[in-house]
């Protein structure tokens, strides 16, 4: 009788959770960077899926890639990131986004960007965005960071629960960065790029990169 009742209690509260989390999906061209400020985990975009809590802020940064038709060719289009801040209720929400076929519909979105929020009955859901600009190389790697800075000021999307006290890696400018044991030191910013992620990589990628760069001498 008592495992009974204990397995009804575990079902129950399984329900309870269950019924306080709204899945957002989006359409297979769209990729989540970031999700109320931490970076997503890798199954969110194989999924394209990620679970949150219901009736809360909640702020994610995507970015749209397609190919498009060029005249006779085809190309990749990458957005810029682009911030979206909601609130979730009871039901299920999906993102997406015009269609976009051409360089010339990749021009249109990326001149004026808009994500498209709806519930599963189809209602669009108001939300605020904004693209997050960024500066620097390879500016993925920092986008926690911009993010941070951006969420701290009052901007159109911001949400200041979410601007995480984050470090940069690395910060044009400066000579020498530490975070953890990354301790860099360049001339530009490339060289400072470039120590970091050889200190970010396994042994055998780093033995890989010396191995490369030893052949282009």
């Amino acid at each position: 009788m008592k495992l009974k009742s204990f397995a009804l209690a575990i079902m129950l509260a399984g329900a309870a959770v269950s019924s306080f989390a709204a899945n957002l999906s989006s359409s297979s061209n769209i990729t989540f960077l970031a999700i109320d400020g931490k970076k997503p985990e890798k199954s969110v975009n194989k999924m394209h899926n990620v679970n949150l809590s219901d009736n809360q802020t909640h702020q994610v940064v995507v970015r749209v890639s397609e190919i498009v038709r060029n005249g006779s060719d085809r190309t990749l289009f990458e957005s810029s990131p682009i911030i979206v801040t909601f609130e979730t209720t009871n039901q299920d929400l999906t993102l997406s986004v015009p269609r976009i076929d051409t360089a010339r519909d990749a021009d249109k979105f990326s001149s004026n960007p808009k994500i498209t929020l709806k519930n599963t009955n189809g209602q669009e859901i108001s939300s605020k965005q904004e693209v997050l600009k960024q500066e620097g190389l390879f500016p993925d790697s920092h986008i926690l960071e911009d993010l941070a800075t951006y969420n701290t000021a009052k901007n159109t999307a911001s949400v200041y629960g979410f601007a995480t006290t984050v470090i940069p890696a690395i910060q044009q400018g400066l000579g020498k960065t530490t975070k953890g044991k990354v301790t860099v030191q360049g001339e530009n910013v490339a060289e400072q790029m470039l120590q970091y992620w050889y200190q970010q990589a396994d042994k055998q990628t780093q033995a890989r990169f010396l191995k490369w760069a030893n052949q282009l001498k």
